[in-house]
Parts: C-alpha cells; sequence; structure tokens
C-alpha cells in the first residue's frame, strides 16, 4: 500500500511538468461493448485530465458519502494543526439517531485528533465524524459550514453540485454529478495537503488510539473494497485509494484513483445498482464491479502514445510582404501525445486544421514558433488531441512591399476614401460653377458688344 501511494503522489507532484495536451478521447462506443451497468460513469487520465470514458456525466444525483471529500478539504484548509484535541458533540450524535448512518463508535465527549477524525470520516466513512469536523471548524454552526461547502463547489466552477449536509445522508436538495466530483477529486489531489488526503483515502486500515472514552485501541477499516484483496469480486491490483457512498437513493457510489505503470486515472461511478449479477445468491456491489472493469480494460488496451510529432508539416498559409517566400510551412507548437488504443501510431490518425483558426494569409515577418492556427487530431472519428499550429521558420519583411501595403492600404480606407470623394466632388462643383461663370461672362461680352453696334448705326 504504502508503494502505491508514493506513486500516486509522485505522479501528482509531477502533473504541471508533463506536456500532454488536455484533450477527450471518450471511447465510448467501446464502453457499449464493455456493458458497464452503473447510470454515470466517468474516467479520466490524471496525467492531464483526458476523459477516456463519460456516460451521463452531467446528470444531477444524490452524492452519499462522496460528500465527505468536500469535507475533507474544508478541514484541511482551515485547521492549521491536525493533532488539535477535538471533543465529539452530543448533538452531533443526536442528529444521526436512527439513520442508519455507518460510523466509527465515536462517543459524546470523546477527544479525538482533527487528523483522526478525518481517518475516522474517510476510511470507515463515520458520519459522526463528519459532523464533528463541521461542528468544530464552523464554530458550533453546521448550516454555516454547509454553506462554506456550497461557496466552495462554486469557485470550482461545479454547476450540478449542491450541499445540505457535511456526510451526505439523502435530501432533496442535495446532488452532485460525476464531472463535478471530478473537479473537486482533482482539485485535492493536486492541493498543497495532497499528500495527506491521498494518505488517507488510500489506507485500508487504520488503528485509532485509546482515549478518554475507549480504555483500549480498536481498528478500523476501510469501506473501498476495491484495495481490500479479501473480495476477490472488488479487488483490483491497480486501485491506489478513493472514497466509498451509498444510500437507498444514490445507489453504490465510489470515486477511485487508480496506477499502474506510468499511468495515473480517475474513476467515479454514482448510481450504480446492487445486484445478483452472477446468481450466486449474493448482491453485488456495482460500482466496485464497474470500477474494476473499467480499469482493467484501460490498463490494458489504452496507451499514451506521440500521434503528431512537433516536425511535422501539417499545412501551409500564404505570406504578404516577404520577397523570398510566398508561403509558410505550419507545423504543432510540440509534439502531442494523446490516449489511444495500444498499437496507434501517427500513422493511424487524421490531421485536421480548426475551421475558422486558418487566415487566408499573414504578412511578414513572422517569428518562428509563432502561433498562426489551430489543428485537432482524430481517431476513428474522435477528437482525441488539439494543439496550435506555429511557424515552422522566419520571414522577413521586404521594406519596399511593407510601404507600398501602407499605401494602399491608406487608400483602402473608408474614411480616407470618403474624404477623397468630398474633395472630388468639390473639385468638379469648382469646375463646373467655373465654367458657367466664364460663359456668363462671354454671353455679357457679347451682348455689350451688339449693343455698340447699334449705337454707331
Amino acid at each position: 500500500m504504502k508503494k502505491r501511494r508514493f506513486f500516486c503522489i509522485c505522479l501528482i507532484l509531477l502533473f504541471s511538468a508533463l506536456p500532454f495536451m488536455q484533450a477527450s478521447a471518450s471511447y465510448n462506443t467501446l464502453l457499449e461493448e464493455l456493458e458497464p451497468r452503473s447510470d454515470i460513469i466517468l474516467l479520466q487520465s490524471l496525467e492531464d485530465g483526458t476523459i477516456i470514458f463519460d456516460k451521463n456525466i452531467h446528470r444531477r444525483t444524490p452524492p452519499a458519502s462522496l460528500t465527505k471529500i468536500v469535507t475533507a478539504i474544508l478541514t484541511l484548509e482551515n485547521c492549521t494543526d491536525l493533532e488539535t484535541m477535538v471533543a465529539v458533540p452530543q448533538s452531533v450524535l443526536d442528529s444521526l439517531v436512527n439513520t442508519g448512518s455507518s460510523n466509527a463508535g465515536l462517543k459524546a465527549g470523546e477527544e479525538v485528533t482533527v487528523h483522526d477524525l478525518l481517518r475516522c470520516m474517510l476510511i470507515p466513512s463515520a458520519n459522526e465524524a463528519a459532523g464533528t469536523l463541521a461542528y468544530y471548524i464552523s464554530g458550533g454552526n453546521i448550516p454555516l459550514f454547509v454553506e462554506k461547502m456550497n461557496e466552495f463547489v462554486l469557485r470550482l466552477g461545479c454547476e450540478d453540485t449542491h450541499f445540505t449536509t457535511p456526510h451526505g445522508l439523502d435530501d432533496p436538495e442535495q446532488y452532485t454529478s460525476a464531472a463535478d466530483m471530478a473537479k473537486i477529486m482533482n482539485y485535492a489531489l493536486k492541493s498543497t495537503y495532497s499528500d495527506i488526503f491521498t494518505d488517507i483515502i488510500g489506507a485500508d486500515s487504520y488503528t485509532l488510539p485509546a482515549s478518554n472514552m475507549h480504555e483500549k485501541e480498536r481498528r478500523i477499516r476501510t469501506t473501498n473494497f476495491l484495495m481490500n484483496s479479501g473480495y476477490k469480486d472488488y479487488y483490483c491490483k491497480y486501485v491506489t485509494g478513493g472514497k466509498t457512498g451509498s444510500t437507498s437513493t444514490a445507489g453504490k457510489c465510489v470515486a477511485a484513483t487508480a496506477y499502474h505503470s506510468g499511468y495515473s486515472y480517475l474513476c467515479i461511478v454514482l448510481a450504480a445498482p446492487h445486484d445478483d449479477i452472477d446468481q450466486d445468491g449474493v448482491d453485488e456491489n456495482g460500482a466496485f464491479t464497474d470500477t474494476k472493469l473499467l480499469l482493467e480494460w484501460v490498463y490494458k488496451n489504452i496507451v499514451c502514445e506521440t500521434v503528431l510529432s512537433a516536425s511535422d508539416v501539417t499545412a501551409e498559409v500564404k505570406v504578404r510582404l516577404s520577397s523570398k517566400t510566398d508561403h509558410v510551412a505550419l507545423v504543432p507548437r510540440e509534439d502531442v501525445l494523446a490516449y489511444v488504443p495500444a498499437g496507434v501510431d501517427d500513422k493511424s490518425v487524421l490531421v485536421k486544421v480548426a475551421e475558422n483558426t486558418m487566415p487566408q494569409s499573414v504578412d511578414a515577418p513572422i517569428m518562428k514558433g509563432e502561433k498562426i492556427a489551430e489543428a485537432a487530431v482524430y481517431y476513428a472519428d474522435q477528437e482525441i488531441a488539439h494543439t496550435d499550429l506555429v511557424a515552422a521558420e522566419s520571414v522577413e519583411r521586404n521594406p519596399i512591399l511593407y510601404i507600398g501595403s501602407l499605401i494602399q492600404a491608406f487608400f483602402r480606407n473608408t474614411v480616407v476614401r470618403i474624404i477623397f470623394g468630398v474633395l472630388a466632388l468639390l473639385i468638379v462643383a469648382y469646375i463646373a460653377l467655373t465654367i458657367h461663370i466664364n460663359r456668363k461672362k462671354r454671353r455679357m461680352r457679347r451682348r455689350k458688344k451688339v449693343v455698340r453696334m447699334q449705337d454707331y448705326q
């Protein structure tokens, strides 16, 4: 377990350094062939956010105990000393009476560290631990804590999530979506306290020390049977951690992290069934069986490959104002990596310049590496990557052509054309007026001449 958690944490720390292009592979035609039974599924790369599978990921559904992930985040962000001792309030235990809540056996007045309360909440999914943490962080005002939960998810851009409790018991006004839960999990996994969070959700068990209410230490065990080799139907060797949830209206839920051979994934399954799929007389947790199915498939069939090299000439564009060339080649800004089925390479994909990004021409000077357009990479008619197209070389500007273009542009300017039009009209009017005046003068001179001749007769 420690080795797997170490790899997971290392991948998270390296996340920002990897050159992957974010995209959505979304091999949902293959998902249909796998025939998962859950209504809501999201399988996402933790390296670059690529979504491999998505099914109803924006559908609102009860979050069950996945709610506790947000409670944990707010606790870690608002408690400076995780070794602070906190007493379990009687009011929290009273609020959970007759709810069938999962618990860690904490008693009213029992003093437990914040760190151990987090373990109780995330490992065996103890509702009294969630309520106690919310009570402590909010100074005894749990509704205020819930308000902070909703403010937090809104800041993350979660439009389909709303909480009414810190633990996730069913409420008509409490809901989330797989897409939002992915945002929440990614936030926690890349936070400054990610090592604490991943350590807790990656533990299969934990020994609580003796307390003022318990003379002996006691063992708490995870509800995430994907990490328990004793459950052969559920155990998945790739899973490094996660959080489970289950209520009568939410169905079976899980948000699990996984790592193998340099690849890490987040698998979210919501609204899963709980029924006897193999006719052995025992109902199976559909969230676990589907998560195992998807992870085993993706690690066997999907790899991250270079599908477009930075040296590949993808397109060319006409160049103006240069006397040395009339076109410049366009190449990807960097190597483009994408999640594709094993065996697929750059010869198996199709590259298309993105619509409305390619100009008819560009004016020199052009710098090598300057963005000109964008391109999408397709595999099996599905966009799997997106990249900027940049100039493959620099192109110098010809000064004479540039001056000529300025002159042309000057005379093409609408305002300039209007001014010259008005001036032309004025000149024409002036000439016409001058001609009219001269004609009138000539007629006057003729008349005077005729009059003088008559005077002599």
